[in-house]
Parts: C-alpha cells; sequence; structure tokens
C-alpha cells in the first residue's frame, strides 16, 4: 500500500507519520499480520514569502494590469521550488504561456505541451520589476 501525504502545516506532515503507522499497526495486529513500515517525506509545500509576494504582485498589477494578473490558490501540487524557499525568502509564480492561436494551450506533462515562447519575455519583465523593486525597498 503507498500513499501521499501532503498540507501547508510542517508541524502536521511530522505527526501524520506516526499516525499512520499507529493505524498500519493496529490493523495489522488485529489481523494477525506483519508489516513493513517506510515513510517518505517529498518535497516542503511552496509558501510563498508574504513580503515578496506583495513586491511580486504589485510589480505584475503595474506591468500588466488586473485583467491579466491572476491570484492563484494555493495548490497541493509537489514543487521542488519549495527546498529554495527553505534557504531564502521567495515567491512561486506561474507564467502563463498557453496561445489558442498557435496551439499551445495544452497542459504540462501533456506530449503536445508547448509555450508560446513570446510570452517569456514578461516573465524577464517581472523578474526586472520585481528586481528593481527590492533593490529600492
Amino acid at each position: 500500500l503507498m500513499g501521499t501525504v501532503r498540507s501547508f502545516n510542517q508541524a502536521l506532515r511530522v505527526e501524520a507519520e506516526g499516525k499512520i503507522e499507529k493505524i498500519v499497526k493496529g490493523i495489522t495486529e488485529a489481523h494477525g499480520g506483519s508489516y513493513t513500515y517506510t515513510y517518505r517525506y517529498g518535497y516542503d509545500p511552496v509558501i510563498n514569502d508574504e513580503y515578496i509576494t506583495k513586491i511580486v504582485e504589485e510589480s505584475a498589477l503595474h506591468l500588466f494590469g488586473n485583467e491579466r494578473v491572476v491570484k492563484l490558490e494555493p495548490s497541493m501540487g509537489g514543487e521542488d521550488f519549495s527546498a529554495y524557499l527553505r534557504k531564502a525568502p521567495g515567491c512561486f509564480i506561474k507564467l502563463g504561456t498557453g496561445n489558442e492561436n498557435i496551439y499551445t494551450c495544452y497542459p504540462h506533462h501533456h506530449p503536445k505541451f508547448d509555450v508560446d515562447e513570446s510570452a517569456l519575455i514578461c516573465g524577464v519583465e517581472l523578474f526586472l520589476e520585481t528586481t528593481i523593486r527590492l533593490l529600492k525597498s
């Protein structure tokens, strides 16, 4: 049996390890069985720094306006960017690169996934604007 535990709360992630083993042990013993328990921690949750996020959002709104900036809800998706956030404050963003006119609207991991490379300039502009604002603050 395999599974995944994801939470935005690091303490709950640690607590889950012991609780799951307790349940496995109880069920196994009740039925006269045995088990081997291995718990591997995946990526930490991606939790953006509030201050950096505020600067990124201000930069994006300044550059692109309300109609092109979407504030996303937290996602339970696994992301190795969380390792960077343990070392330094930061903000994970998603750059929209889909364009129906050139058929680049397929989701990640789809065999036809592609990006509209002209959208990459928006990402560069956002990084530059954010960097300038951070340097001035």
